[in-house]
C-alpha cells in the first residue's frame, strides 16, 4: 500500500486536547507568535509498528531516511513524490549518516552490533564494519570525516561502553575509546576545537573527549537533570543543552562545564536540536514539541508547545530545507507517520557561504594549529592566515575546522591589525575576546595574521586576552622555523 499524504496549511500553536496524556507545561499566551506550521501529515504502511530512532535526509535528492526499530529496515521516503521508495535491512537500525561527497549511506545496528555502510544511489550493502551491541548514537566531523559511535556497555554484558572511532573516507574503524558507564546516549562536536561532548546516561555525566588524541579529558555531573539522553551545542555562545527524560533541559556553559540554568519540557525527550541561524530550540518528548527562542545570551522564552503523538520523540530539523520532521509510531487503528513542520517568525534562513576560496596544502600548519587548540581546551578557535609561496593571497591554512580552510583573509582582519599590535575586543554575544594579531615564525620574521578567540570564563579583561593569545602566538612561532615549513609533507 502506498502512503497517504495529507497537506495541512495551518499554523499549529498550543493544542487544547490531551491525548497522549500529559499536560501543557505552562500558559501559552492567548494570540501567541506563530512558532510552527505543521504543513505535511505522512502516513507509513500499516505493517510498520513499534518505537522509532534517528532520522538523516539526502537534501540533493529530496529523500529522508526514518528508522523504525522493530520493522528491521531503514524507510526511504521520496519528498517530492510522497512515497516510500525503497526499504533498507538492517536488524535494529539506530542513527543514520548520509554523506553526500560520498554519495554513502551508515547506518548503526544496534542487534548485529555494527556499522552498515550502503550506496547512496542503489542503497547496495557496501561494507559492514563490526562494533559491540548497542551500536547506536553517532556523532560526524566533517573536518577530518571521523564517525564517532556508541556501542557496548550494558547490552553487551559490561559495564563499561565503547566510543568507536571510524574513517568515513577509507571506511576503517580507528580505534575504540572505553567509557565507564553501560549506557552511553548522544552527543555533540564542536566544528572549531577537537571537543566531543557525550551524555552518559549511566553515571549521569556528560564526557568530555579530546578528539585529536582521542581521550577523556573531563566528567561533568548534572544538576537535577535525570536520565540524560539528548544533547545539543551552541557553539557560537558555548551553550550545552543537556535533555533529560524527567522533563529538564540543564544548560552548560560549554567551556567548564559549570551549570547555568533549567529549562522545563514534557518528559521523555529522545531528541534536542538548536538552529543556530533562528537561535530557536527544539525538544522532541514523549508526544510533543517543545519550541523555545532565545532572547539573549542567556534567556530562552517558550514560544510553543505543539502535540504530535504517543512515544513521538525522534525528530530532525533540516536547515537547507527549513523543516522539522517528527516521526510517530503506530497507535491502535492509527498507521505511524512523520509529521512536517516548518518554523515560522524566524530570521530567514541563511544562505550557504559564498566565501572565495583557494586550495589549500599546509599539513604542518593544521598539526600545529590542533596541537594548540588540543592544549589550551578554553581557546574556542584559532586560525592561521598567511600567503601560500608563489601566490600573491593571503588566504586561511590551518583551522579548527577544516571546511573553512582556503578563504580568502577579509579586509577586517587586515585593518585590525595595520598598526601591529593585537587586537581583541570583547564580544558580548558569546562572551569571548576575539583577537587578532601579527604572526611570525620563529626569527621574528612576518609571516601572516593569526586570530583566535578566548573564552570570557579564560580571560579577566581585554589586556589579560591580549598576553594569553600574545603567549599562545609565541607558543606556535616557536615551532615555524620559515613560512615554507608550513606546507611540508607530515613526517611519519
Amino acid at each position: 500500500m502506498l502512503p497517504r499524504f495529507t497537506a495541512i496549511f495551518m499554523v499549529v500553536c498550543c493544542f487544547g486536547g490531551n491525548s497522549v496524556g500529559q499536560t501543557p507545561l505552562q500558559a501559552i499566551p492567548a494570540n501567541p507568535v506563530p512558532a510552527m506550521k505543521k504543513i505535511a501529515d505522512l502516513e507509513l504502511p500499516a505493517a510498520i509498528e513499534g518505537n522509532f530512532d534517528h532520522l538523516a535526509v539526502d537534501v540533493k535528492r529530496q529523500r529522508l531516511f526514518v528508522t523504525p526499530e522493530d520493522f528491521k529496515k531503514v524507510l526511504v521516503l521520496d519528498l517530492a513524490t510522497v512515497r516510500v521508495i525503497n526499504q533498507i535491512a538492517v536488524t535494529r537500525p539506530h542513527a543514520v549518516l548520509f554523506r553526500a561527497d560520498l554519495d554513502r549511506l551508515y547506518v548503526t545496528d544496534g542487534i548485529d552490533g555494527s556499522l552498515r555502510i550502503f550506496d547512496g544511489a542503489s542503497y547496495v550493502p557496501m561494507k559492514r564494519i563490526g562494533l559491540e551491541k548497542d551500536a547506536d548514537s553517532i556523532g560526524f566531523d566533517p573536518s577530518r570525516k571521523l564517525l564517532y559511535i556508541a556501542n557496548g556497555g550494558g547490552d553487551a554484558g559490561q559495564k563499561f561502553s565503547m566510543l568507536s572511532v571510524v574513517d568515513t573516507t577509507r571506511d576503517e574503524k580507528l580505534q575504540d575509546i572505553k567509557i565507564d558507564g553501560d549506557t552511553l546516549e548522544a552527543m555533540a562536536l564542536d566544528a572549531y576545537r577537537p571537543r566531543l561532548y557525550l551524555n552518559d546516561k549511566a553515571t549521569q555525566e556528560i564526557v568530555v573527549v579530546n578528539r585529536l588524541q582521542n581521550v577523556l579529558t573531563s566528567r561533568w555531573a548534572l544538576h537535577t537533570c535525570k536520565d540524560n539522553v539528548a544533547l545539543a551545542l551552541d557553539e557560537q555562545r558555548q551553550r550545552l543543552f543537556v535533555g533529560c527524560r524527567n522533563g529538564q533541559i540543564e544548560i552548560l556553559d560549554s567551556n567548564t562545564g559549570m551549570f547555568l540554568q533549567t529549562l522545563k519540557i514534557h518528559t521523555g525527550v529522545d531528541d534536542l536540536i538548536y538552529d543556530p541561524v533562528s537561535r530557536r530550540l527544539y525538544a522532541s518528548t514523549d508526544g510533543f514539541l517543545d519550541v523555545f527562542d532565545q532572547t539573549d545570551l542567556n534567556h530562552y522564552e517558550q514560544r510553543t508547545s505543539v502535540e504530535t503523538g504517543v512515544k513521538a520523540r525522534t525528530a530532525r530539523f533540516v536547515p537547507e530545507l527549513n523543516r522539522l520532521f517528527v516521526s510517530v509510531p503506530k497507535q491502535g487503528t492509527s498507521s505511524a507517520r512523520v509529521l512536517v513542520f516548518e518554523p515560522t517568525n524566524t530570521q530567514p534562513p541563511r544562505a550557504p557561504l559564498a566565501d572565495p576560496k583557494e586550495t589549500v596544502n599546509a599539513p604542518v600548519a593544521q598539526k600545529i594549529v590542533l596541537e594548540e587548540l588540543a592544549k589550551h581546551p578554553l581557546l574556542r578557535r584559532i586560525g592561521l592566515h598567511v600567503i601560500p609561496p608563489g601566490q600573491q593571497t593571503m588566504i586561511l591554512i590551518a583551522n579548527g575546522n577544516e571546511t573553512r580552510l582556503g578563504i580568502h583573509t577579509s579586509e577586517g582582519d587586515f585593518a585590525a591589525i595595520k598598526d601591529g599590535k593585537i587586537y581583541g575586543p570583547r564580544i558580548a554575544d558569546g562572551e569571548y575576546y576575539n583577537m587578532k594579531m601579527p604572526m611570525f615564525d620563529a626569527q621574528q620574521r612576518k609571516i601572516g595574521l593569526l586570530v583566535m578567540e578566548i573564552a570570557c570564563t579564560d580571560a579577566t579583561s581585554e589586556q589579560d586576552a591580549a598576553q594569553k593569545a600574545d603567549q599562545i602566538r609565541t607558543e606556535l612561532a616557536s615551532k615555524i622555523p620559515d613560512l615554507m615549513f608550513l606546507f611540508a609533507p607530515l613526517q611519519k
